[in-house]
């Protein structure tokens, strides 16, 4: 039996697989009807019979597609974890597939090693597209249902010009930073979760309290394939 690798066009075999899981990770969340996000330790045939699971997308290289789970589709994308991996080049795509076996009256998972990053901004990419009217809208629905999602900070610009596009013009996520430490950026969406982490210190007499600052996304953060 053999998957589709879509990147390089050639059969896949499939292998097995073992990873140690984390139990925060272990649950498999349901984004909205059909749509499912989850990392590689809740990869088990009993979950995707319980979860009627009728596509499989691996948004990893680390994870093979395992023997065990049977025939049910799937696609590889072969992602890295990183702010330099081009992911941008899928979400079209991979949105469109999603959306069409939703309509088709299918269930989608989408995976990748801990459902933080690689996965999360596939969900994401597909929620902006179809189901909600902002990136921003389609992370604070996504945050309701996992919070600890945490696409790193590459990711999250290749989703603003995606929003961009699919949006006509219109993005809604800038970037914060803080005046001490004005090297690191983060989304304003992580704003809230990153003051309240700051709570123990910030009355403290020698720290200033957290000022972010806007910083646009230049064109030269395009992503090109």
């Amino acid at each position: 039996m053999v998957v589709i690798d879509k990147k390089n066009c050639h059969a896949v075999p499939f292998a097995s697989f073992q990873i140690n899981p984390v139990p925060e990770y272990d649950e498999i969340t349901e984004l909205i009807p059909q749509l499912y996000i989850c990392g590689a330790s809740s990869l088990t045939l009993n979950n995707m019979n319980k979860y009627n699971i009728s596509l499989i997308i691996n948004a990893t290289t680390e994870v093979p597609s395992v023997r065990s789970l049977g025939s049910i589709p799937r696609i590889k994308l072969w992602l890295d974890d990183t702010p330099s991996t081009n992911i941008y080049q899928h979400f079209d795509f991979i949105s469109d597939q999603i959306e069409t076996v939703i309509s088709s009256g299918g269930n989608v998972l989408v995976h990748c090693m801990a459902g933080v990053s690689r996965s999360a901004t596939i969900c994401l990419a597909f929620l902006t597209k179809f189901c909600c009217k902002s990136l921003r809208q389609a992370y604070q629905l996504m945050a309701q249902k996992r919070p600890f999602v945490r696409p790193n900070i590459g990711f999250w610009r290749q989703l603003i010009i995606y929003e961009d596009e699919v949006k006509n013009g219109v993005t809604s996520v800038n970037f914060v930073r803080s005046r001490e430490d004005p090297e690191n950026v983060l989304p304003d969406v992580y704003l809230q979760t990153f003051v309240e982490s700051c709570r123990g210190w910030r009355f403290s007499s020698d720290k200033q309290k957290f000022q972010p600052i806007l910083e646009t996304v230049s064109e030269s953060t395009e992503v090109r394939a």
